[in-house]
């Protein structure tokens, strides 16, 4: 009866896919793209006039607010605008490159499949833990990172869930969204101190609730994995990658391989290049640029190590950038969009216009109402200190006037600014994971977008909390 069921499910999803079959990525975004293009046309073109603070930062004139001559972008003149992302995005393009070409090198030395295999033995039983505790890993990680950085970490986070029966969806969840969840509560991030000195606070003020914050989003992040993880375990059908033949897939075969005598060997290589990595990232403000060195010498002196000549090196080092090429080429098509807004001057418009709407609303509500808005503005403008520097200085005097404090209109922001990305199909990090491992991005959506809806719902309580105990 079991095996009849099952077969229903499947004749029915492939049923659904035969109905409905969502666009590749690219078509995704250049369809976005279009959209944007026609929005350039009805949007009337606005503009705040901007300065810049002592410290540097752009910010703008509140009172400024005024018309502007604006150009909207024709149809036509979009690949000239995706050629101009790609370029704007060649430091975060090539160091992508760069950097999974390195990974490839020690993944071909097996030293990951025989690690994760003895892994998963020794975790039999107890592979409801290696949830939380990789997600935790990559979320204290989070605390100062930005998730760009981790994209050439998918297939390895994808290998370990795969070793202890998860499917692609789970690996790619604790690696992105433990990040996610470090980087978007803001603890330490610089766009956090950032928006804090456009609001005039101290810097990294209110510590408190944005760690409260960490471990409410963790909890609920971990809880939802591992109910999802587990149930598809028990029922194979019901993953949201079922029956994706794109979706990267490891031989768990390849898992018994025996831990050969230079194993370890490499395996000191990496994990002294990561805690190199770690400290340089935390320490000397490193980007991905510096990251993606690194990793170039990472793989070098492992592919030595374990008996690669050079030429060896070279070919699993180009293997593992061409695989990382599609996903690489999204980050610039990504960037496109807030490249065609700015261009048509159209953006402030969008801002100013929410704020009008934020004053409908009743005091205690504002806050909830501020992560909506700032969700709008991402899906605009994914950059987090551009955001900032257009969003604080209309926020703040808002917040006044509501009786809201600027440290709850910051919270707003780091809630908004953050969580998004990981909805939005033209975000950078995303569409990166996805692309590394080939899922696609509706398959994302069935997983991420109940989980999304936990997020806001718990961002919303939480800023409500702030506005009754009044953070500061």
């Amino acid at each position: 009866m079991q095996k009849n069921w099952r077969r229903r499910i499947k004749r029915e999803n492939d049923e659904d896919e035969k109905k409905f079959k969502m666009p590749h990525s690219y078509v995704i975004i250049f369809m976005l793209l279009i959209a944007v293009s026609i929005m350039t046309y009805l949007i009337p073109a606005n503009a705040y006039d901007r300065t810049e603070t002592e410290s540097g930062t752009t910010t703008v004139i509140v009172e400024s607010y005024h018309s502007v001559e604006g150009e909207p972008v024709p149809l036509w003149e979009i690949p000239s605008y995706v050629m101009q992302g790609l370029i704007n995005q060649a430091d975060v393009i090539f160091p992508l490159l760069v950097i999974a070409g390195a990974l490839e090198v020690l993944l071909s030395t097996g030293m990951f499949h025989a690690y994760c295999g003895t892994l998963a033995m020794k975790c039999k039983g107890k592979e409801k833990l290696f949830i939380p505790a990789i997600l935790l890993l990559f979320a204290f990680i989070g605390i100062t990172q930005s998730t760009n950085k981790f994209i050439g970490f998918a297939p390895l986070g994808v290998m370990l869930a795969a070793t202890l029966g998860y499917d692609a969806i789970v690996g790619v969840a604790i690696v992105l969204l433990g990040v996610g969840i470090g980087f978007s509560t803001g603890i330490l991030a610089p766009t956090t101190a950032v928006a804090q000195e456009l609001a005039e606070l101290q810097a990294y003020s209110g510590l408190w609730l944005r760690v409260v914050s960490f471990v409410l989003f963790y909890i609920v992040t971990a809880a939802y994995i591992i109910w999802y993880g587990e149930r598809c375990k028990k029922y194979p059908e019901k993953s949201a990658v079922y029956g994706l033949e794109s979706a990267q897939q490891f031989d768990l075969s390849s898992t018994q391989r025996e831990i050969e005598k230079r194993h370890p060997l490499v395996l000191i290589v990496f994990i002294m290049s990561f805690g190199i990595l770690m400290y340089g990232c935390i320490t000397q403000g490193w980007g991905l640029v510096e990251t993606a060195v690194c990793m170039f010498w990472m793989a070098f002196v492992a592919g030595l190590v374990y008996g690669y000549c050079p030429s060896d090196i070279a070919k699993n080092f180009v293997k593992g950038a061409k695989n990382m090429t599609p996903a690489a080429l999204i980050v610039g098509l990504g960037a496109t969009v807030s490249l065609i807004l700015s261009s048509a001057n159209v953006l402030d418009t969008v801002v100013y216009s929410l704020a009008n709407v934020l004053e409908l609303f009743p005091s205690f509500l504002k806050p909830a109402v501020m992560l909506i808005m700032n969700i709008i503005v991402n899906g605009f403008v994914t950059s987090g200190t551009g955001q900032a520097a257009v969003v604080m200085p209309v926020m703040v005097p808002l917040a006044d006037v509501a009786g809201v404090t600027r440290q709850t209109a910051v919270l707003a922001y780091k809630f908004g600014d953050g969580f998004c990305n990981y909805v939005l199909p033209h975000a950078s990090a995303l569409m990166g994971f996805l692309g590394a491992t080939g899922i696609t991005y509706d398959r994302w959506m069935k997983f991420m977008g109940k989980l999304f809806g936990l997020w806001v719902l718990l961002g919303g309580a939480i800023l409500t909390f702030a506005y009754f105990v009044q953070y500061s």
